[in-house]
């Protein structure tokens, strides 16, 4: 258990928003300071959390305040930046994902973490949701073997989100769809079947004009062990409207998961598998019974790992293998050539 109260703050109160229901539910964490620089939305979040004290500059609240944790939860191009700031100032960080939009960005982020003896986490939040930890408990049961294809296709259409938030779509600091967005689908696949060594990438610019980039991306993925993967990312799909808009699936020596429905011979013994591969007898992947938020739990994490002495995980390093991964798409299909990812 966490053995004193440590002070907490949210830089951007976007999504940032879940960050501060996760710190004001910790008995052992007091939200200190928000900082927004959209003063009616600071004012409204004052308003609901008056016990802390509200800022629209970063750098007056690092100044003013006495921080132990500070979430960064800003427009992506703005992570390292603030990140690094507030690892100078002595708090640990963790950073809304992706990491960082650069290579040299995420290498700045782990340094000063590194020379500032804090801890960086990014919040790859779907690690900790109960569908992917179900999925992943699967896995480490060895329920489906070796895993030799991992496929996650992100549908979704951000029109309505893209235009209440601009940024998301701002040409001065264009976003590449499986960078943004696509970091949790890619982030998921390297955490299930392995880490990227090569990749492989296409897009297209065909049904979100508004957006100044390819809106539709796929990722082919060759990963450590032999597996193969793929990770698709749609902005404008109409199926994005459905639930889940994230489809997995897996398929291993032993057995197959496609969401929630899950097959492996273990369950079926003494039954040759061509047998149970022609019945496709299908089970329920079992759940993770969890209440608290994903959002939540990844605070939670972050707050007990502080408390035990050991890095969060995903830290800055996993962080930046999944912008490395990410980005290594993105020159492949600018160039048409595979790419290793940069190494961390």
């Amino acid at each position: 258990m966490v053995t004193k109260i440590l002070r907490a703050a949210v830089v951007g109160l976007g999504l940032g928003r879940h960050h501060v229901e996760a710190y004001t539910a910790h008995p052992a964490v007091d939200l200190a300071a928000l900082c927004d620089a959209n003063a009616e939305r600071l004012a409204r979040f004052l308003g609901q959390y008056p016990g802390a004290r509200g800022y629209a500059n970063l750098e007056e609240m690092l100044s003013a305040e006495r921080l132990d944790l500070v979430s960064i939860m800003t427009p992506d191009w703005l992570h390292a930046d603030q990140g690094i700031q507030a690892l100078r100032a002595g708090a640990h960080v963790v950073s809304t994902k992706p990491l960082t939009t650069t290579i040299e960005d995420a290498r700045r982020f782990i340094a000063a973490a590194d020379v500032a003896g804090r801890y960086l986490m990014v919040a790859h939040e779907r690690r900790f949701h109960p569908r992917y930890r179900a999925m992943k408990r699967v896995l480490d049961d060895g329920l489906l073997g070796k895993v030799f294809y991992a496929e996650l296709d992100y549908f979704t259409h951000k029109g309505r989100q893209f235009d209440a938030t601009p940024w998301y779509k701002s040409a001065e600091n264009p976003r590449d769809a499986i960078l943004g967005t696509g970091a949790h689908a890619v982030d998921l696949l390297r955490w299930f079947a392995g880490e990227v060594e090569e990749a492989w990438g296409a897009g297209n610019h065909l049904a979100y004009p508004e957006f100044p980039g390819d809106d539709c991306q796929i990722g082919v993925f060759k990963l450590a062990g032999g597996a193969i993967g793929k990770v698709t990312q749609t902005y404008a799909s109409v199926r994005g409207a459905c639930e889940p808009d994230l489809r997995v699936v897996l398929h291993g020596t032993k057995g197959s998961m496609e969401d929630e429905k899950l097959i492996s011979i273990d369950f079926f013994e003494g039954v040759p598998v061509t047998e149970v591969a022609e019945r496709r007898p299908w089970r329920a992947v079992p759940p993770v019974q969890q209440e608290e938020s994903s959002h939540r739990a990844t605070i939670n994490h972050f707050i007990d790992s502080l408390a035990q002495g050991r890095p969060p995980q995903p830290d800055g390093r996993e962080g930046a293998r999944t912008v490395a991964a990410c980005l290594a798409v993105v020159e492949s299909s600018r160039t048409g050539k595979s790419v290793r990812p940069a190494p961390f």
